[in-house]
């Protein structure tokens, strides 16, 4: 099961983990946006463990801009040697950089993302500058072929149907960067599929040799926030229903 973001949603992650089981689906992948805030961080990891342990499932997330990053840093020194970090028994974080295999297909995570409301916020509260994507973060990913990265900002290579954002030049500015970078990414792994969040908007678009698809988030449709990915044809990435 892919996931769009999910903001801290209690409910929201409830329904996603339903959704999983009514599935038949025993992974997880969320993608950003996880909702891990300063505050609430165990109380957050308990209910989505206890929800992922009622659907039989095992959830894997990465860490968007809406994060508490310096939290994060503390649990980094516990990541595996994939860069996978198990926080509780049924959640496990990746981290930017991280590796893994499902059912014979590579697996790369890369998370992160520019918040363009920013200026709104407060660093150290609901804003950290950990949340940008970095060159080093991509050269931890390294060049070995992927066949699924999952990020959660999209490559500048996809058009969605998005308003025009009025959002500061030099913001707009450092999310394009953010984006180059994951362009690169993919450039040097070179992916079948290409899966993110951040956007909050579900479509599809097909490249030369490869696929995004970018899934919305908790205020949306299931239909809209959830996918089911078939490992045994990657290429294939059905719709829950």
């Amino acid at each position: 099961m892919l996931a769009g973001d999910w903001h801290g949603n209690e409910q929201w992650a409830r329904i996603s983990c339903e959704a999983a089981l009514r599935n038949g689906c025993q992974r997880i992948l969320q993608l950003g946006d996880f909702g891990l805030w300063p505050g609430r961080e165990d109380a957050w990891l308990d209910h989505v463990d206890q929800c992922a342990r009622k659907a039989e499932a095992h959830l894997v997330w990465l860490d968007g801009n809406h994060e508490n990053h310096d939290a994060l840093e503390e649990w980094r020194p516990f990541a595996d040697e994939c860069g996978l970090v198990r926080m509780r028994e049924s959640v496990t974080w990746a981290t930017r950089g991280a590796r893994w295999e499902w059912n014979g297909l590579r697996f790369g995570a890369l998370g992160g993302a520019v918040s363009l409301d920013r200026f709104l916020r407060r660093e150290g509260h609901n804003w950290w500058p950990g949340e940008e994507i970095t060159r080093s973060d991509v050269d931890r990913l390294g060049d070995e072929p992927l066949d699924v990265l999952a990020t959660h900002t999209p490559p500048t290579a996809v058009s969605p149907p998005l308003r025009p954002l009025p959002f500061p030049q030099a913001l707009l500015d450092d999310d394009r960067r953010a984006r180059s970078l994951v362009d690169e990414a993919v450039r040097r792994t070179a992916p079948k599929l290409v899966v993110h969040g951040h956007l909050h908007v579900r479509y599809t678009s097909e490249r030369d040799g490869w696929r995004v698809e970018g899934l919305a988030h908790d205020k949306s449709s299931e239909r809209d926030s959830l996918a089911v990915l078939e490992l045994d044809s990657i290429l294939q990435a059905g719709l829950p229903g």
